[in-house]
């Protein structure tokens, strides 16, 4: 058997009255990896080459990193049970560099992680449908409420709590040719502190990244706050005696402007709508949060199908964030969306071609059971696989 030389260090650095042993030597089959089942695979003339060289051949467990499209990270005691509460850290495969992690909020890690999903085919007769189930929805209410602003009527609790403290967190991309604006804010349920105490600018660099929504503002609506944030009204004001209307059905035919319910509303002559909002909106970002797209990761997208409760169209903005499979899975990036309708291509195309119009739903949503929706079915064992993050655990 061939021996190596082991290296030795440099007489600088060795332990004064240390003798260098420069014939000393290692027996090269007390390191050798002697694995079995290699020798079965058909590396055993690999493996000998390496241990001819004293390097341990352990590549299938190095390898087994990077055969999952998700490496997480989620906290455990000191029994194995997994800490949810903590959120995850994540890096998706194809996405992420290498070593590069985003964090996962314990909020979004809680729902989505589940079991207690639901499928359905949706169809262009589905999404007709759909699209009047929307039609048919008063404004989402929570929007309604934050735009009364500082009226009589308004109580509020983001107005008072978040905009009168940090209005410029608060942003309004106006409307073209007196048809929808945008209100861009803090996505509320999944807010910190940070957003009201003025350390906003540090939010691209901190775990939780930052978080926002642009939400369509139909003319109809009451405006006080996008006259508080503009100084002027960008887009009419109803008169006394048309008031403003909240069913998004009626302010659309009462307005000849179109109500946006969800991107089933989206057609090519919104184009430069959307262009103007992305351009608002990473504006914004770099004014309020020092957000740089170069080298920091911005994601713009619409969820679709959505719930009723929330059908005004929306615009989900992440920076630096984690996202999970599930969501995923029902997103439509801004850019994605663009290009589709530059090519004059109807959005329900679009829409039916992710994954053949096959959707995955979380139960808790109750998406599957939105009027329109054709009857929905359990998922298979493979399906949640794919729509789950690899975490093992109790």
């Amino acid at each position: 058997m061939n021996t190596i030389q082991t290296l030795q260090r440099a007489s600088s650095t060795m332990t004064v009255g240390a003798t260098p042993n420069l014939n000393q030597s290692i027996d090269v089959c007390k390191v050798r990896n002697i694995h079995t089942d290699l020798e079965k695979n058909g590396h055993s003339q690999l493996r000998r080459t390496l241990d001819a060289y004293g390097i341990d051949d352990n590549r299938n467990t190095l390898s087994h990193l990077n055969q999952d499209k998700y490496n997480v990270f989620v906290k455990k005691d000191k029994s194995g049970t997994l800490e949810l509460s903590h959120g995850a850290y994540i890096s998706k495969v194809g996405v992420d560099e290498y070593g590069a992690f985003r964090w996962l909020n314990p909020r979004g890690l809680k729902k989505y992680q589940t079991n207690d999903l639901a499928q359905v085919t949706l169809s262009m007769e589905n999404l007709k449908q759909l699209q009047a189930t929307y039609k048919d929805e008063n404004t989402t209410e929570f929007l309604v409420n934050l735009l009364r602003g500082d009226s009589a009527e308004s109580l509020d609790n983001v107005y008072t709590s978040l905009y009168k403290k940090q209005p410029d967190v608060f942003h309004y991309s106006g409307s073209l040719n007196q048809g929808n604006g945008f209100l861009i804010y803090p996505n509320i349920p999944y807010m910190s502190e940070t957003y009201t105490n003025g350390h906003h600018k540090d939010l691209a660099d901190r775990r939780e990244g930052v978080q926002l929504t642009a939400w369509a503002v139909h003319p109809a609506l009451p405006l006080s706050l996008i006259q508080e944030i503009t100084d002027v009204h960008p887009i009419g004001k109803p008169s006394v005696t048309q008031g403003e209307e909240l069913n998004q059905r009626k302010a659309e035919s009462k307005w000849t402007v179109k109500s946006l319910t969800s991107i089933l509303d989206l057609e090519p002559k919104d184009l430069k709508m959307l262009e103007k909002l992305k351009s608002d909106i990473i504006g914004h970002l770099s004014d309020t949060y020092g957000v740089s797209a170069e080298k920091d990761n911005v994601d713009l997208f619409f969820h679709f199908p959505v719930a009723p409760s929330t059908a005004t169209l929306h615009l989900h903005i992440w920076v630096n964030k984690g996202d999970h499979p599930l969501n995923e899975s029902r997103a439509f990036g801004l850019n994605e969306v663009i290009e589709h309708l530059r090519n004059d291509e109807n959005i329900n195309s679009l829409i039916l071609s992710r994954n053949e119009g096959l959707f995955t739903l979380p139960k808790k949503d109750a998406l599957h059971l939105i009027k329109g929706m054709p009857g929905s079915y359990a998922p298979t064992i493979e399906v949640r696989e794919k729509f789950s993050l690899p975490i093992t655990g109790r």
